[in-house]
């Protein structure tokens, strides 16, 4: 099967298969701060002393990791995140914003207009839509150059612990990359976080 073609199909169906009672909004838009989200997760989860269990894959190599960050250790971490970041003021201007409301969640959509401008096609935010807690961050990424194409699929959950709301609970990274002259490599990286110790003993 073609990946490229297996991406594509995935993006089209998570467009499709959103909330209902959609808005559009082109102008005043103001995306979500991920470098800002990372900042405060890594000072919470520092603090209580959380681990991660990280299972990855590459090709036909598999590797499992478990243990506890330190502030450095959780910055790389989450590096992944802050790659699609479309909350800076030079990037704003090149989504659009659509709105979707359902019975459990509300949905914002931020979709690149044009390709040339960002590498970041779409980035979707769930939230709780009696709390407005925050539910999962999803975001589609590509890459084309002369040397490699490749697509990157990044899912962020969140949970509720105490009276923190929207703590990170995993973060899910699958893609391709094919070089020219080269076959395709796959890969996907599944990270787990869980408590240390409670929150705030």
């Amino acid at each position: 099967m073609d990946l490229r073609l297996l991406y594509t199909g995935l993006s089209l169906l998570f467009f499709l298969t959103s909330c209902g009672n959609r808005t559009e909004r082109q102008s005043d838009l103001k995306s979500f701060d991920l470098e800002g989200l990372v900042d405060s997760q890594v000072s919470f989860l520092v603090e209580n002393e959380y681990q991660v269990i990280k299972k990855s894959s590459l090709g036909t190599s598999n590797d499992l990791v478990q243990y506890v960050p330190d502030s450095a250790g959780w910055v790389r971490e989450m590096s992944i995140i802050q790659t699609v970041d479309i909350s800076k003021p030079g990037l704003r201007s090149y989504y659009s914003l659509e709105s979707y409301d359902s019975l459990d969640c509300t949905i914002e959509r931020y979709t690149l207009l044009d390709p040339g401008n960002s590498n970041t096609l779409y980035q979707k935010i769930y939230r709780d839509a009696a709390s407005d807690q925050l539910l999962k961050i999803k975001a589609l990424q590509n890459v084309s150059n002369p040397i490699y194409d490749s697509k990157r699929y990044l899912e962020i959950t969140f949970q509720e612990v105490g009276n923190n709301t929207g703590i990170i609970d995993s973060i899910v990274v699958s893609g391709y990359q094919t070089m020219i002259l080269s076959d395709t490599v796959i890969y996907q990286s599944i990270s787990k976080i869980l408590p240390g110790k409670k929150p705030g003993r």
